[in-house]
């Protein structure tokens, strides 16, 4: 098939991160990954590679943990790989195939897998809600990552098998299968495989998928099965299973050039980004709520405008997949706004449901948190879905009832040089900053930068002739340069050769934010951005209580990097008043001010010192 994008990622063998902000997220890997595994062998944990050591035979015991356990296993073994593929490190790759090796002894005859089914009474097929292609999914992803690392193929002809099989299923398009699959990660997974494959029913299946979701006729929005994709307008329902299948229907698209699945990638992502995203980045308001056509939905795309900070659930997933669907349309358009939404969701709401050493985790990330006046944690037994607020939580865990951020916020973190750097036939694209180098046998390119605290990268030619590079300039900068010259957002292309340095210069203040007046919560309300980068208030950095602090958008914001603070970052100063607030929930107005300082910190950073109050929004003088 032709390849419809206008590039391609670069591969971690080619893009090697350095220890900038991203290559420090990961730098105490064996940490990160001995406290994953600790919490993957907990038996009480709900993502659990004991399972796949019970099928295997070589432990007693009874399936337990989430339907979707498989593919929380499969994620953490996914981002144990970009480590080994960044560092080398053998004792990375033992504990890589210790586990892998377990997968295939866990697979049935016919290819299927999924040990949630053979290790049950659980029959196949049953109920989407057990989750047997979102597992799928994440398997060919690891499978396809495994292959192109080690070179080792016993994963890949275990997905080959299992991809067989569900082709044998789901080809005929079977009328009781068509809404099956409540998150379709399989779609992302079997275009990953047909990348290392190329078996074209890969890509077939993978549009099958696609074409089944919505078919029925008898849909809701809570799965995105009301409306057939091509069809659809807006961002609906569950945020993970639809960042999900838009991101696998622009892969399918890649490779089909089907226009009708890019136009309605395009019209939803202008309804998410117009109407439903949040200032972090976060795309996931409710846990319960409706639709706008009715239809009960959770974990989801609030309606217009509804955006609410002290209950916004924002899972970290579905976050992240908001990054993962932008980046494929960067990859697929070239329009460089798909580039500046990634990285303000990566610098915000993608990474702050983990805690500084990636070991301790939210599931949830909202905007306004009040230790003494936390959010009720109530169940109705009657009816399943009454449970609101479920996954808030007032401290970061390790081990939960629903694992599966922890390992999408590792294998994010550990591969995300793959984002760094772009190439095509004759380009090579830059699309994030930092500390990254990229090598290949005739270019060779050192990236250098303190991006986003400072505001310069160096981008040092090493090796190159005449070698056509573009290079993406944020929307958000106001006077960027490139060797002195004004530049306009968009990618920036030049031509290089060995000995060539580049200076890109993108400056970045404090600049107060606001909201469109129709997002209730925000309506006389100001945030604070620097660059890419969201700020918050914590209480423990406060004198006063963040409910009776205002800021003055009329002073003027001072910077200051802290190498010793929450790992090294900029802590701002913003002018405000303090205003004395009361108890009773009606009184009358009091003018009564002071003059006082807000000290912020950058949002991801929050809850990793004692427990506190944090805002991002206050209310402006």
């Amino acid at each position: 098939m032709r390849n419809y994008r206008k590039f391609d990622f670069a591969s971690l063998r080619n893009s090697r991160l350095q220890n900038g902000f991203w290559g420090h997220r990961t730098e105490n890997y064996m940490e990160i990954i001995n406290s994953m595994l600790e919490a993957l062998l907990d038996e009480e944990n709900s993502a659990r590679l004991l399972n796949f050591e019970i099928g295997a035979g070589v432990r007693e015991g009874q399936w337990k943990g989430a339907f979707w356990s498989d593919g929380d296993c499969y994620k953490f073994l996914e981002g144990c790989l970009y480590v080994y593929q960044n560092t080398n490190d053998p004792k990375v790759l033992e504990i890589v195939e210790k586990y892998t090796k377990l997968i295939p002894l866990n697979q049935e005859k016919d290819g299927y897998l999924n040990t949630q089914v053979t290790l049950t009474d659980i029959g196949r097929w049953t109920d989407m809600e057990h989750h047997e292609l979102y597992n799928a999914g994440h398997f060919f992803t690891l499978a396809a990552a495994h292959y192109d690392i080690t070179g080792q193929d016993y994963l890949i002809k275990t997905a080959r098998k299992f991809s067989d099989y569900l082709y044998g299923v789901f080809h005929t398009y079977p009328k009781e299968l068509a809404n099956f699959g409540f998150n379709p990660s399989q779609i992302m997974g079997l275009y990953d495989l047909y990348r290392v494959t190329e078996n074209p029913k890969d890509i077939e299946l993978a549009e099958i998928f696609v074409n089944m979701r919505g078919s029925s006729g008898n849909g809701t929005d809570q799965n995105q099965t009301r409306t057939l994709l091509r069809e659809e307008t807006k961002a609906v329902g569950h945020a993970v299973t639809s960042t999900y299948l838009y991101s696998g229907s622009i892969d399918v698209y890649s490779e089909t050039g089907e226009k009708a699945l890019l136009e309605a990638n395009k019209r939803i992502w202008n309804d998410l980004i117009s109407k439903r995203i949040y200032i972090t980045g976060g795309v996931c308001p409710t846990f319960i709520g409706f639709s706008e056509n009715g239809d009960r939905t959770y974990e989801a795309h609030g309606t217009e405008y509804e955006l609410p900070n002290k209950i916004a659930y924002n899972e970290s997933c579905a976050n992240i997949g908001a990054a993962m669907w932008a980046m494929r349309m960067l990859e697929t358009t070239e329009d460089t706004q798909y580039g500046d939404w990634a990285e303000q969701i990566m610098y915000n709401a993608g990474i702050s449901g983990s805690n500084l050493s990636l070991t301790r985790y939210f599931y949830s990330n909202p905007l306004s948190y009040r230790k003494e006046k936390q959010i009720p944690f109530v169940v109705n037994d009657e009816k399943e879905l009454n449970i609101q607020y479920k996954h808030k939580s007032s401290r970061r865990w390790h081990t939960f009832d629903c694992w599966c951020c922890p390992p999408q916020l590792f294998r994010t973190m550990a591969g995300i040089g793959r984002w760094v750097y772009g190439q095509n036939e004759d380009t090579i694209y830059v699309n994030l900053f930092t500390k990254c180098n990229y090598v290949t046998e005739d270019t060779e390119i050192v990236m250098t930068t303190k991006y986003p605290w400072e505001d310069t990268i160096v981008l040092d030619i090493c090796k190159a002739q005449q070698q056509k590079v573009k290079i993406r300039i944020p929307a958000w900068c106001k006077n960027p340069s490139v060797n002195g010259e004004s530049v306009e957002p968009g990618y920036y292309e030049t031509i290089v050769s060995t000995g060539d340095s580049i200076i890109v210069k993108l400056p970045m203040k404090a600049v107060f934010m606001q909201a469109n007046p129709n997002v209730e919560q925000d309506r006389g309300m100001l945030a604070v951005k620097r660059g890419p980068v969201i700020f918050c208030a914590e209480g423990i950095d406060n004198e006063y209580k963040l409910d009776e602090l205002y800021i003055n958008p009329s002073g003027e914001v001072k910077e200051k990097y802290d190498e010793k603070l929450l790992d090294g970052v900029v802590l701002l100063e913003v002018p405000g008043k303090y205003r004395k607030q009361q108890e009773q929930l009606y009184y009358e107005y009091q003018f009564a001010e002071s003059d006082t300082t807000i000290k912020m910190i950058p949002y991801y950073a929050w809850a990793n010192r004692e427990e506190s109050d944090m805002s991002i929004w206050f209310p402006m003088v």
